[in-house]
């Protein structure tokens, strides 16, 4: 999940054995750039120039990537110009973009250039329709020995353990077989239950301090930390690290797969106390997907996420989002039956398309992950609906829990995965664009 605001400082950050270098500043200053965000390439988005036409543009921007207008308070747009700046007063200018008059002077957009994947359809054959897609999976967080300082763990009295790692993995595997079968080539961002990054929470101890204290400076932090201080700043080392850290190593390796699509795999839950009992479970599951968008104000403070907005909205990576999620919704509504989440009183996250099921929120994965990114929610892991299905584990046939028959709710998962994308692929009207 995105971890919230907060400001950052830099340095060199070793992450899955590259180095990133983050906004340099002093711990006083305020940063301009998201925790351990590497400062944006503006030249990068050169390639995208006269590729796409105003009212193309405006159109992506006011329906998906910033209904609220937020995106409109950093910008003008004069003619066929867009100039960005870092700052609502417009003081700072960060990029020009020019857009194409009208369709037929718009120039073609290149895989070749900044983005490297495919508007992509499936192959042609009726055995194998995924042909030549390369899609990624990437089984959320991190498990193992970490799954505890995620807080993606949770056990109620002698029952085993639930892992949410480990769940994502079980219906990953799954979602591979059946897509392998289909054609496609499947790649990974992790096999395993250990980090991707290389950086440990200790290494990130001056990003902690500037979350912890914003203002900076040897005149605002103690001369030494109370424990109780010192373990909050130990809990915010553990956050970055789990929850940006990690996410921006597994960008890097999206980044070199060069996928045509990435499936980000969890199950959901809501909050469980330290020690749950079973008459502490929600009585239904919900389920949603994701696709990128819907910057808020706050986000759209930071260069770094300007430059993620632009690039995914000029990539046109929300054509082939929408469509998978949609597939996807389908099935997981035809197999669960489970009511979509409503979010009606909750602004990160806002209904886009005509799933119900299919949200826009502006994750750190589907914001830095390139290409076509969806953000799968799975059941609740603490809801009466699932829970036993959950720690019955997996297993093949059918088995009798709570007085009926189920097959794997993890074969369940995959299948729903690998259906959906393979409807989408059949369906899909998408140009393709060669690597």
């Amino acid at each position: 999940m995105e971890i919230g605001t907060m400001e950052g400082i830099g340095g060199r950050l070793a992450v899955a054995g590259i180095v990133m270098i983050a906004c340099l500043s002093p711990l006083s200053s305020r940063a301009e750039l998201s925790p351990l965000a590497p400062e944006p390439d503006w030249s990068a988005l050169d390639a995208f120039q006269e590729t796409m036409t105003r009212e193309e543009f405006v159109h992506w921007v006011n329906t998906l990537f910033s209904p609220d207008g937020s995106f409109w308070k950093f910008t003008i747009i004069n003619g066929n110009e867009v100039t960005l700046f870092a700052d609502k007063e417009h003081s700072r200018l960060l990029y020009r973009l020019r857009l194409a008059p009208d369709v037929d002077s718009q120039l073609p957009l290149r895989a070749t250039s900044v983005s490297g994947w495919r508007l992509a359809k499936g192959g042609t054959s009726s055995t194998k329709p995924l042909r030549g897609l390369v899609i990624c999976l990437d089984p959320g967080h991190i498990g193992g020995r970490w799954a505890k300082m995620e807080e993606r763990f949770f056990q109620i009295g002698s029952d085993p353990p639930v892992i949410e790692a480990s769940l994502n993995m079980l219906a990953a595997r799954h979602a591979a077989k059946l897509l392998e079968s289909a054609g496609a080539t499947v790649v990974w961002t992790k096999r395993l239950f250990e980090p991707v990054t290389t950086v440990r929470p200790s290494d990130l101890r001056e990003e902690a301090l500037v979350s912890l204290f914003p203002s900076g400076g040897p005149s605002v932090l103690p001369a030494s930390f109370s424990p109780e201080l010192e373990r909050r700043i130990v809990r915010e080392e553990e956050r970055l690290f789990y929850r940006n850290a990690e996410i921006r190593a597994r960008a890097e390796v999206v980044a070199k797969l060069n996928p045509d699509l990435t499936l980000c795999i969890h199950f959901n839950a809501d909050k469980w106390s330290s020690h749950p009992t079973r008459a502490e479970l929600i009585p239904q599951s919900r389920l949603v997907a994701f696709v990128h968008g819907n910057y808020s104000e706050e986000e759209l403070r930071y260069d770094d996420q300007k430059w993620d907005f632009l690039f995914k909205l000029l990539s046109r990576t929300g054509i082939p989002e929408a469509d998978v999620a949609e597939s996807i919704a389908k099935q997981m509504e035809a197999t669960w039956n489970f009511p979509p989440e409503n979010y009606s009183n909750w602004a990160a996250a806002r209904r886009v398309g005509p799933s119900p099921y299919v949200f826009a929120r502006n994750l750190l994965a589907n914001r830095i992950y390139r290409g076509p990114v969806v953000f799968i929610e799975g059941p609740y892991m603490n809801a009466q609906d699932t829970y036993d299905r959950i720690i019955a584990g997996d297993y093949e046939g059918t088995r009798i829990i709570g007085g009926r028959p189920y097959r794997s709710l993890f074969a369940e998962y995959g299948e729903i995965l690998a259906r959906g994308v393979t409807a989408w692929a059949a369906g899909s009207t998408s140009t393709v664009v060669s690597h």
